[in-house]
């Protein structure tokens, strides 16, 4: 059987690749040296890196930014990334068009899109993550199971 080599973003708990952006995620454990460089932050556990990047997804989602094409030129800009080609991508792995408006709310559309975004920046390393997980974490995006005392972003 042949192994799958961890990524810098799975051992960070982060298979979204976040970065800093002075928000202060619930769970990040990003350091110093991390937010200084832009870096891409860290989570003390895997339902809170996803988390992260659900709530980003609802907040794109307010914002209009909602289809694949929107999402994903924000989310990884032309600049700095193979834009076209990840939106391509993304668009092959779930089916979705790539000017269609997705739900992020709807787990139908969450399930398959956080697959594919982390399929893109992960590889197959990304394959390791359950649907249950990504569930847990979308109840506490939703305020649901959130650890006492502990507020959003």
């Amino acid at each position: 059987m042949a192994t799958v080599e961890t990524t810098l973003g799975m051992s960070r708990c982060n298979p979204w690749n976040l970065k800093q952006f002075h928000i202060p995620w619930l769970g990040e454990s990003a350091t110093d040296a991390q937010v200084a460089d832009g870096g891409e932050l860290s989570f003390i556990t895997m339902d809170l890196g996803i988390r992260a990047g659900i709530k980003l997804c609802y907040t794109y989602q307010a914002r209009g930014w909602n289809s694949p094409v929107a999402f994903i030129t924000r989310f990884s800009p032309p600049p700095e990334n193979p834009t076209t080609q990840y939106i391509q991508n993304v668009s092959t792995w779930t089916g979705f068009r790539w000017d269609a408006s997705l739900d992020f709310h709807d787990p139908k559309i969450l399930i398959p899109w956080a697959r594919a975004i982390w399929r893109q920046e992960q590889g197959a390393a990304a394959q390791v993550i359950l649907t249950s997980d990504i569930l847990a974490a979308k109840a506490m995006a939703d305020g649901e199971g959130a650890p006492d005392g502990e507020g959003t972003p």
